[in-house]
């Protein structure tokens, strides 16, 4: 069976079974759906794919930017989380968690994890100016 993972770089191939059937199927066509710029669509596909595979940390990880980008900021958080727990020690899971926890007003988590992603290997100019707005939105 073709994972998530390797099936990322074949998006858009024409080998995904419609209707979707597996979670690969739904997750490629959520990545579909995500470049598209129909986040609410790729969530939906992501959610199919995480309940076929609930412990599939890139699954969880799309699922919550998708949520990141409809500006559900909780439920991405829970996302991010889960893919966290799944898979410790990724940059970009921290540092789109701290976004989301920005949003929202949680700003010394949002620091922790900026904290986290920076020690990993983000880059901390880049992360700093994104957090930076987020919290200038928010006001």
């Amino acid at each position: 069976m073709t994972t998530p993972e390797d099936s990322a770089n074949n998006v858009g191939k024409a080998d995904i079974d419609f209707p979707p059937k597996t979670a690969s199927d739904f997750f490629n066509r959520g990545l579909k759906n995500a470049q598209l710029g129909i986040p609410d669509k790729a969530a939906a596909d992501f959610e199919e794919a995480a309940w076929l595979d609930p412990e599939n940390h890139e699954i969880q990880f799309n699922l919550g930017v998708a949520y990141l980008s409809m500006a559900d900021f909780e439920q991405a958080i829970n996302n991010f989380t889960k893919a966290i727990e799944l898979k410790p020690g990724q940059a970009d899971m921290y540092g789109n968690r701290a976004v989301a926890h920005a949003a929202i007003g949680e700003d010394e988590k949002s620091e922790a994890d900026v904290a986290e992603a920076v020690k990993l290997g983000a880059p901390p100019d880049g992360l700093g100016s994104v957090i930076d707005y987020v919290k200038a939105q928010r006001k």
